[in-house]
């Protein structure tokens, strides 16, 4: 059986980041619920006070605190706030705008995708009235409200999933232009006629490569490659910060890295859609290093936001879900073209955001070295973001990078491998080279390990590694400071609360 991105596949060696999230969320859902009364939570982390100055809308429609805290968990949202900490942990919210992505019915199962915009779907994602809580049971025409963020190639990472209740409610969709033709362009593969709707808020008109926001009257005659025509709103809106307070403020920003320099300067920089952002040498990686910065990756980043520039300056970067790699042989019977791909021991998911540019999801016609980068969920599911050929098959040439299910020292067990490190060398997550006592009083059940220069055993599932390094810093940092003004902020991120309404399990550590 092939992995599917669409069902949750549990594998043992990878479920100890999941289980520590719960019990760690368990333990503190008591806290969470005595601050659902007047507090909105984003990513996990960051708390902002609700109380009378704070209003609420879903797509620009204001909505009551009632239902944002019925339906926020999950959503895409942004959050202005006042008295903001600089590292955008706390404030006082003043706006909370939940977004939709995409409203309208299922154009194709495997793999999901509703309007023509394929799903990417995780552990992570909150499935809402999905009958029998399986996508799978999920039919075309089936109508879904889908949330969660865009990335360059226009696939969804969705967040939260919900079957529509209303078959009477406007169609909706948020994606960049193309192909303008008058009153014709797509978004993605989903061809748009917008006669009778004059754009709102393009500059200076309506032009390819600009992100918009349209709504449309339900059509009971579309199926898959109709035009979407009947439009009520058609609005040209930022993907990221949506009209966002002037000047330069502490600022929190999730999303996929769209564009990445090559080569990448020092201090690194990269494109999130719309907005630039850069770093500098005190930025600090959460979750991942520099080395994972890469086109495809979800990545929370906060800093100082200029508005005029629409620059983000890093004070960090955090990694949304644990990012894994791979360099290994790989026979052409390990590739399932489309669907998946075996590599160590390892079933990793093709999916509309596996970047491929040697052809290797269509399938290997002799056996090659292949790198793979992926992320890895609560679940312990692999999902491909990008794969690479690296030439002719060498065991004696291999990586590993995943979190740590065991600890023996010598040994650690990641993603099923045993990676024994007896004549390793020892670094830590700077590249600094450390003793192997240090190392093991540093690495822990769910850290992210990486084995490089080793010796792979397919049969006994083994690796003898050259060189072991941490992916994380595992030592609790001083508390940060941060520049720019202090006051008024923003954030975009998921809804883990609002209100009484809570998730207990998120990729965020």
């Amino acid at each position: 059986m092939h992995a599917n991105p669409f069902h949750r596949v549990r594998r043992s060696s990878a479920k100890t980041p999941g289980r520590l999230v719960l019990i760690v969320a368990l333990a503190v859902a008591p806290g969470l619920l005595a601050a659902a009364a007047d507090s909105v939570i984003i990513n996990g982390q960051r708390t902002f006070a609700i109380g009378p100055q704070t209003t609420y809308s879903l797509d620009g429609t204001a909505i009551p605190a009632e239902e944002a805290a019925r339906i926020g968990a999950g959503y895409s949202a942004q959050v202005v706030a006042g008295n903001v900490a600089p590292d955008v942990s706390s404030g006082d919210a003043a706006q909370v705008d939940l977004r939709t992505l995409v409203r309208g019915p299922v154009t194709a199962t495997d793999p999901l995708s509703v309007l023509r915009q394929p799903l990417v779907i995780t552990a992570e994602t909150v499935l809402v009235d999905i009958p029998g809580g399986d996508l799978a049971n999920l039919e075309v025409g089936d109508l879904l409200d889908v949330s969660g963020f865009l990335d360059s190639n226009g696939a969804v990472a969705a967040t939260r999933v919900a079957l529509g209740s209303d078959p009477g409610a406007d169609w909706k969709l948020f994606g960049q232009v193309s192909g303008l033709d008058g009153a014709l362009f797509s978004i993605g593969a989903q061809a748009i006629d917008s006669t009778g709707v004059t754009p709102s808020g393009c500059v200076p008109a309506l032009q390819d490569g600009q992100y918009v926001e349209l709504e449309s009257l339900p059509d009971a005659g579309y199926v898959n490659g109709s035009v979407l025509g009947q439009l009520t709103r058609l609005e040209c809106e930022d993907p990221d910060f949506d009209d966002p307070p002037q000047g330069t403020i502490a600022a929190s920003l999730e999303g996929i890295i769209s564009a990445l320099p090559d080569p990448l300067p020092t201090p690194a920089s990269f494109g999130m859609l719309g907005v630039e952002v850069v770093t500098t040498a005190q930025t600090e990686y959460r979750a991942g290093t520099i080395e994972d910065l890469d086109v495809g990756v979800r990545v929370e980043v906060e800093g100082v936001f200029d508005a005029i520039s629409a620059t983000l300056t890093a004070h960090e970067v955090r990694f949304v879900q644990g990012q894994v790699r791979f360099e290994a042989p790989v026979d052409p019977a390990d590739v399932a073209p489309g669907d998946s791909i075996l590599i160590m021991g390892s079933s990793a998911a093709f999916s509309a955001q596996t970047r491929d540019e040697d052809g290797i999801v269509s399938g290997l016609p002799t056996p090659t070295q292949v790198e793979l980068r992926g992320l890895i969920d609560r679940d312990g599911q692999i999902f491909a973001t990008r794969v690479r050929e690296r030439g002719q098959p060498d065991l004696t040439d291999t990586r590993l990078r995943g979190p740590v299910a065991e600890i023996n020292a010598p040994q650690l067990t990641l993603l099923g491998v045993a990676v024994d490190t007896s004549t390793a060398q020892f670094r830590d997550h700077a590249g600094n080279v450390i003793s192997s006592t240090e190392f093991f009083a540093r690495v822990f059940p769910g850290t992210l390990v990486s084995a490089e220069d080793a010796v792979y055993d397919p049969i006994g599932a083994t690796l003898v590694a050259g060189v072991v390094e941490l992916e994380e810093n595992t030592v609790p940092s001083a508390p940060r400071g941060a520049s720019g003004p202090v006051g008024q902020g923003i954030a975009r991120g998921t809804v883990t609360l609002i209100g009484a309404d809570a998730i207990f399990a998120h990729g965020f550590e």
